[in-house]
């Protein structure tokens, strides 16, 4: 493995800077809600209408830096990162808040464009799942950190002090964005491929697969699942530990794969061949779940959810530099059926809770889907490595 081109540390450094404020509201909401005059189902509005608005500005984000080339787009919604944050800080009003994570949706639909871009034209295509995996972890381990330092604070200093000091923090990032693009102008943009191709439709159906099974179904359900098949405390090594704990495990080590395992797992799929890593990686995340539910003792159970996890961050990594290698427009095509499938993620799986069904069937659902990824990935990538 190389170290991390400049570019993609700034990038994504400057990436985890402004994302703080949106990583502590989820953090903090659900227990301070009630502080802010808020209601639970205004909570729900604002966890989530930020996602559900990125699904139009994607591709606004994307004709702005093709048809207007400037960085000010990127330092543009950088500063408005900050000061979104700043309004979570001194907003009391849910219309005022609700505002604020429309801005947000938008401003992070600029930020990941330039950043999986940036990450695309940082090197030659033969290290671009490392890169990639990089710019995720880097992303991911100074994102992790604020959250922990930032919820400390918040418990120290209370709710407005730290979200105002996270928003004057994040205003380094602009600086950072600007370094970021000065390692990038004098490298080929790549030419934009059809869009109209099997190869497009295939990241998109992919995008959407991961982002409804990974992102959505199973983190919005993994608490209720354990919950259900090994109740409110758990035995390991002799000791007991609450569902919740280990729920908290189990998400803190996806997000550790995340910061640690990216640059790594994309290294690997770069040697081994990035096309058909993505048909094997849907495979064994499949396998994971079905034999998760089929086997619900505890450590079986937990091992196969954390192989399943570390085939979904795998995935992203490969399918976001699929979608780089084909141009700015599959990259927001990408971007918006991932988008989609997180959002409608949740709703599926807590439905099948909702009206009584067992909750294996999350597992096998998303199982499922999974398969049909593995088969539209080799139909779409394999076809494309052995033509290469």
């Amino acid at each position: 493995m190389k170290r991390p081109p400049l570019p993609v540390f700034y990038i994504s450094t400057a990436l985890s800077l402004v994302v703080l404020g949106d990583g502590l509201i989820y953090t903090i909401l659900p227990s301070y809600y009630q502080h802010l005059g808020l209601v639970p189902f205004q909570v729900g509005i604002l966890l989530s209408v930020n996602r559900w608005i990125r699904l139009a500005t994607n591709h606004l984000a994307e004709h702005c830096y093709r048809h207007y080339p400037s960085n000010l787009w990127l330092i543009f919604a950088l500063c408005m990162g900050s000061v979104v944050t700043a309004i979570y800080g001194i907003a009391h009003l849910f219309i005022i808040f609700l505002g604020a994570r429309i801005l947000w949706g938008l401003a992070f639909s600029f930020i990941r464009q330039a950043g999986i871009m940036t990450a695309v034209k940082s090197g030659s295509s033969a290290y671009l799942g490392e890169r990639m995996g990089y710019y995720r972890g880097i992303n991911a381990m100074w994102r992790t950190l604020g959250v922990l330092v930032g919820g400390l604070c918040h418990d120290v200093f209370g709710f407005t002090p730290t979200l105002i000091a996270l928003s004057l923090l994040s205003l380094v990032a602009m600086p950072l964005g600007v370094l970021s693009q000065k390692g990038v102008k004098r490298l080929q943009v790549p030419v934009e491929k059809d869009l109209s191709g099997k190869g497009h439709v295939g990241v998109i159906c992919c995008g959407f697969a991961v982002g409804l099974v990974g992102a959505g179904m199973i983190m919005s359900t993994l608490g209720l699942i354990l919950k259900e098949h090994l109740g409110d405390t758990v035995p390991i090594a002799g000791h007991s530990i609450g569902v919740v704990t280990l729920t908290g495990i189990i998400l803190g080590f996806r997000f550790f794969l995340d910061g640690i395992g990216s640059p790594v797992l994309g290294s690997i799929a770069d040697r081994t061949g990035r096309e058909r890593s993505i048909t094997f990686l849907f495979f064994v995340g499949a396998v994971s779940l079905l034999v998760a539910v089929l086997h619900p003792k505890t450590t079986i159970l937990v091992i196969f959810v954390l192989i399943f996890f570390a085939c979904g961050t795998t995935l992203w990594t490969l399918l976001s530099s699929q979608a780089g290698q084909r141009g700015s427009r599959s990259v927001a095509s990408f971007a918006t059926a991932w988008d989609l499938g997180a959002s409608v993620g949740p709703l599926m799986g807590w439905s099948i809770a909702h009206f009584g069904f067992p909750t294996n069937y999350i597992f096998i659902l998303g199982g499922t889907i999974y398969i049909v990824g593995a088969i539209i990935s080799f139909k779409t990538f394999g076809i494309e490595e052995v033509g290469q």
